[in-house]
């Protein structure tokens, strides 16, 4: 009885907790333009590592950190990644600044405390009630190359130089307007109209 009385007092005060804290998100409202509260972010990194199953969890990443690897983590992140994340993983972007929790820097211990098969697992089935989609596709544990090479380049986001960098930005994606640049520009190099003119415009002194 007195067992009984006790989980009954647990599932109260959890049932209590619950309220406090739907009531409090309430007040806060519900902008994307806020910090998630420590209560949140306690919550939902609990729930994020509960989630994964302790079969990824136990994973260790089966490629070798070869700069090849690395090198082919670094090209896929800068083209599908660095848009929300940055090249260097602060997350210091115009959309990842928008959502809501913000995308972590995933230059400190927080992402790096994780083991390989959990950032394997992050990447390929995303994170609920965020703006982290799934990668993957259904295939068998840990199947994925791509992925893998993906978390190679992410332990090495604290040591990234100013070089990997600047080689990142060529690999970004460019946008039409960017493209329309570059192309005007290699027609300018090899002789065409100056970058931004027509070939009606002419110079007048």
């Amino acid at each position: 009885m007195r067992k009984r009385s006790i989980l009954l007092s647990i599932f109260a005060a959890g049932v209590a907790g619950a309220a406090v804290f739907g009531w409090v998100t309430i007040r806060r409202g519900f902008s994307a333009r806020a910090e998630p509260s420590s209560i949140e972010t306690l919550v939902a990194t609990a729930a994020r590592k509960l989630a994964v199953p302790s079969s990824y969890r136990q994973l260790h990443n089966p490629l070798p950190a070869s700069p090849e690897n690395v090198q082919a983590g670094m090209e896929h992140f800068a083209d599908h990644c660095a848009t929300c994340h940055a090249n260097d993983g602060s997350g210091d972007t115009m959309f990842g600044k928008a959502m809501y929790p913000k995308p972590p820097n995933m230059r400190l211990d927080e992402t790096h405390a994780m083991t390989d098969g959990e950032l394997y697992y992050t990447i390929e089935n995303g994170v609920r009630l965020s703006g982290m989609p799934s990668f993957g596709e259904e295939h068998t544990l840990g199947g994925d190359s791509d992925t893998w090479k993906l978390v190679l380049f992410i332990r090495r986001l604290p040591n990234l130089t100013a070089d990997e960098l600047k080689q990142m930005e060529q690999l970004n994606p460019k946008t039409e307007e960017e493209l329309q640049e570059e192309k005007e520009e290699e027609e300018f190099l090899k002789g065409g109209d100056t970058p931004g003119k027509s070939a009606g415009e002419t110079h007048h002194h």
